[in-house]
């Protein structure tokens, strides 16, 4: 029987929703699950580029790599995240009510320990440190006086 590896990746990730896997994760999971699958696969191949398990479990991943968006476009609900490396998920949330989730837990107002909502001197700490880790620039206060 041969592997179906985007039927497999699907199913997979279909009973586990919600949690996000990378590549390599799902086709160590595959290799170890459809271990005779794995065998006639590397006996399959031509040429010698796969002489190890090592090696099979990184043709898988390319192949789940180089197959996801044909697959994100058969299974809408599968989804991928952007960062590297890119983290396989299936979610039947839309786009927008993910990112409607994402924004509410987000966009809750910092407190402090006296349940006070924080001034907004008291920002500035946090702006300048998220400008300077994400897009490496320095910030500078403007004295208005």
């Amino acid at each position: 029987m041969a592997l179906n590896l985007g039927k497999v990746v699907v199913d997979y990730l279909a009973t586990h929703p919600e949690q996000k896997f990378s590549a390599r994760q799902i086709a160590e999971w595959i290799f170890e699950t459809y271990p005779t699958e794995c065998q006639e696969k590397r006996s399959n191949s031509r040429g010698d580029y796969i002489k190890t398990d090592a090696d099979l479990v990184q043709q898988l991943v390319a192949e789940i790599s180089s197959q996801r968006p044909r697959l994100q476009k058969r299974n809408p609900e599968l989804k991928t995240t952007e960062g590297r490396p890119r983290k396989y998920y299936y979610s039947t949330m839309s786009d927008v009510a993910e990112v409607a989730a994402v924004e509410s837990v987000i966009a809750t107002p910092a407190a402090d320990a006296s349940g006070k909502s924080q001034g907004e001197h008291a920002l500035y700490p946090l702006l300048s440190l998220y400008l300077w880790e994400e897009f490496g620039v320095y910030s500078k206060r403007i004295d208005e006086k």
